[in-house]
């Protein structure tokens, strides 16, 4: 399963979904498949104007938008946000009124970060899956309404993984990453120790 097909699989039927940084509304062409409309948007005119030449689609709603800028109250409730990083993320959220029943995330770093803010911003975590994809792992999250008291290692290392058998490969995988930084490093560092006694824990519960 890569990321598009995951990111599917976690949109209801009923859905209003709105794919902001849509690239090339591979997203909304699946959805459209099934009969469910969706907007599609990026704040490129180039990459939507590409990607209208090859939709006819009535079923997908083509924007211009840097950001929420050019959506309207209650045309969506799932806002999916992939491909992008966690500050842009987060900028894109502290700089609209609308709220979301569901925000699908697949930020490319500082997922710790965005568990945080997203706390801050009054969504919670709802679950997550690792997606392996070209040999590269990705971190889809899925955020609701609402806040919640994370431990540690829930917001370093993420909680109600749907995947556990992919999970435990990338907890190995992160070892590793840093295990090697650890032992190529000549200053303590504090942080990776923490990490690496996280990720033990977490392995030792699964």
């Amino acid at each position: 399963m890569n990321r598009i097909e995951a990111i599917y699989s976690l949109i209801n039927e009923k859905d209003k979904v709105v794919d902001v940084g849509c690239d090339q509304a591979k997203l909304s062409l699946m959805l459209a498949r099934r009969n469910q409309r969706s907007i599609a948007s990026d704040i490129s005119e180039k990459v939507i104007n590409k990607a209208a030449s090859n939709i006819e689609s009535p079923l997908i709603d083509l924007r211009v938008s840097n950001g929420l800028d050019k959506i309207k109250d209650g045309e969506a409730d799932t806002l999916v946000l992939s491909g992008m990083g966690t500050h842009t993320i987060i900028k894109i959220l502290e700089n609209t009124k609308l709220r979301f029943n569901k925000i699908i995330t697949i930020s490319n770093n500082y997922h710790n970060i965005l568990r945080s803010k997203m706390n801050d911003l009054n969504y919670k975590v709802s679950k997550e899956q690792i997606i392996k994809e070209n040999n590269k792992y990705y971190n889809l999250i899925v955020f609701e309404n609402g806040n919640m008291n994370y431990s540690e290692s829930e917001i370093e290392l993420g909680l109600n993984h749907l995947d556990e058998k992919m999970y435990k490969e990338y907890l190995d995988f992160l070892l590793n990453k840093y295990n090697n930084i650890k032992k190529s490093s000549k200053d303590k560092n504090n942080k990776i120790d923490i990490l690496i006694n996280l990720i033990n824990e977490k392995r030792n519960q699964l």
